[in-house]
């Protein structure tokens, strides 16, 4: 019971966190809530048994990213951007949000289902693939290095071209 009350204020802190990175004028405060959604996610992980995603998330992206995002909003010196409050989309984002808490409430509040079975403090525990207990370094790194390595490298490979892209078009001239 503890387990759930926990789940769901960390998971409504995250969603807190992206509404701020969604709504918010200001790219510092839009920053800082995607700072507070990337730990809330990294405490939903530790929860879950998985403690090692849980600081890699804590540690890499909010802390080394996001730092580096605020730094670079800094250095940009960004005015406030998006539309003028009270616009049309404006509004029809605020209703997207409420029906999406409402949808959430009749799933998971009404029906009595929750992120733990009944009478279980914590998720179970599944054996992961491997012979190392599931949420473990060694459990992790098994994986990536047998089942998921092809898509891990994929990713990397993408997100490389990504970056090559990004400076490519940030020196490119556009007057």
């Amino acid at each position: 019971m503890i387990a759930s009350v926990v789940f769901f204020a960390v998971a409504f802190l995250a969603f807190l966190g992206a509404l701020a990175l969604v709504f918010h004028r200001h790219p510092m405060v839009a920053g800082l809530g995607m700072a507070l959604s990337t730990l809330s996610i990294g405490v939903l992980y530790v929860l879950l048994r998985v403690p090692f995603l849980g600081l890699f998330q804590a540690i890499i992206y909010a802390g080394a990213v996001m730092v580096i995002v605020l730094y670079i909003v800094m250095a940009l010196g960004q005015e406030e951007t998006g539309p003028r409050i009270g616009s049309v989309q404006t509004g029809l984002t605020y209703v997207a949000a409420a029906l999406l808490l409402v949808q959430f409430y009749w799933a998971i509040v009404r029906s009595g289902a929750g992120p733990f079975p009944e009478g279980s403090a914590l998720p179970p525990v599944a054996a992961g693939g491997t012979n190392y207990p599931f949420g473990t370094i060694q459990a992790f790194g098994s994986l990536l290095v047998s089942r998921y390595a092809v898509p891990f490298e994929v990713a990397s490979l993408l997100l490389v071209g990504a970056m090559i892209g990004a400076v490519i078009l940030s020196r490119r001239s556009w007057s």
